[in-house]
């Protein structure tokens, strides 16, 4: 039997990966920070994840093998894989483990992990996974009393980089063109409307992105921002026109989903990554302007990300404190590239967000 070392126990690590790879008769092992939930994890061996349907639940048991706290030693040579969900921000830290590693997945939402492990470790054998899946790492009051340690997900699809490795033919290994095609539509149709549905809702006080997307004035600019960047990306020959509009439509549907409990807080960490020059938000911006249209949708989600003060989140308390001492002109040239000379900067700036000031901002 296979064995694989899963580091992160969250939304996607033990929400959709621990069950999808059980299915296939794979052992699971985790790593991850929190003492609590790997002691829970060590001394249950098991938990239980809520798969949504058309209406209702799947539960699934899952079993694992073995949980490591972070920091404890572990005999990575001893796992057929290495699973990295842990972060773009914070895979480089597993760089020592990587190298000792006979095959890593990056699951993390940025492309480029994959070479930037390759140059830490020097370990050739690194590829790309994209989990194409909404999953949450908590689960609804009624469904936490059945079990503390529950998680949401979506059936979801798991599509990996061609390699020389062997994993279950129902785990789609694709080629480079199809590979490029499918991360073009998560990194644009997907997590940019994802993250402006995160930052219009945290305005206006929701807790979820489903309660978010029932709020008309959210559900309106979400749904046009996705389709400029829909119509971008079919423009710059990034995905075939057909493939394109399917994939924006079942992002409309999977936001809606009320089943998931996908939380605000989750999706709308970490601001200053996602407004960065080369993620989401300024991407999805500039790959709308291919259609020749002008994004006012897109520019408002990149206007909302600016104000998003959650103060349980490390960047965002810093964003808004830098805000307090420099203009949202200055903050757009220093984090987003976009200098305060280019006309977008402007017109970002400038979108009027009065209809979801619901939240205080300072």
């Amino acid at each position: 039997m296979k064995k694989i070392l899963i580091y992160g126990a969250g939304a996607i690590g033990r929400g959709y990966l621990a069950p999808l790879l059980q299915r296939h008769g794979i052992g699971i092992s985790f790593v991850d920070t929190n003492n609590q939930l790997i002691s829970e994890l060590k001394s249950r061996k098991s938990y239980t994840t809520a798969v949504t349907g058309p209406s209702n639940y799947e539960f699934v048991p899952v079993s694992i093998d073995n949980a490591f706290l972070v920091g404890e030693e572990i005999n990575v040579e001893d796992f057929d894989f290495v699973f990295s969900c842990v972060g773009p921000n914070n895979c480089y830290d597993l760089a020592e483990d990587c190298k000792r590693a006979k095959v890593v997945i990056s699951c993390e939402n940025d492309m480029g992990t994959v070479n930037g492990l390759k140059k830490l470790t020097g370990n050739p054998n690194i590829y790309f996974g994209i989990p194409d899946v909404i999953s949450s790492n908590t689960a609804p009051t009624e469904l936490l009393e059945k079990d503390p340690l529950m998680a949401v997900t979506e059936q979801g699809v798991l599509v990996l980089e061609k390699g020389d490795y062997v994993l279950p033919q129902e785990i789609p290994q694709v080629g480079a063109n199809e590979l490029d095609m499918h991360w073009m539509c998560k990194l644009f149709i997907h997590n940019a409307p994802h993250a402006i549905v995160a930052y219009l809702g945290w305005l206006k006080g929701y807790t979820y992105i489903h309660e978010a997307m029932a709020d008309s004035d959210i559900n309106k600019v979400v749904v046009g921002s996705i389709s400029e960047i829909t119509d971008g990306v079919i423009a710059a020959g990034f995905a075939e026109k057909n493939y394109a509009n399917n994939y924006k439509e079942k992002e409309l549907k999977r936001f809606c989903n009320a089943l998931l409990y996908d939380t605000i807080k989750r999706v709308a960490r970490e601001p200053l990554r996602k407004i960065a020059y080369d993620n989401r938000l300024v991407l999805g911006l500039r790959i709308a302007l291919f259609n020749g249209q002008l994004p006012v949708n897109t520019a408002k989600g990149l206007k909302a990300a600016l104000l998003y003060g959650e103060e349980n989140d490390d960047e965002a308390a810093y964003l808004q404190n830098l805000r307090s001492s420099s203009s949202d002109t200055e903050i757009l040239k220093k984090f987003s590239g976009i200098d305060h000379f280019d006309p977008m900067n402007r017109f970002i700036t400038e979108q009027d967000l009065y209809p979801f000031l619901q939240t205080e901002i300072k």
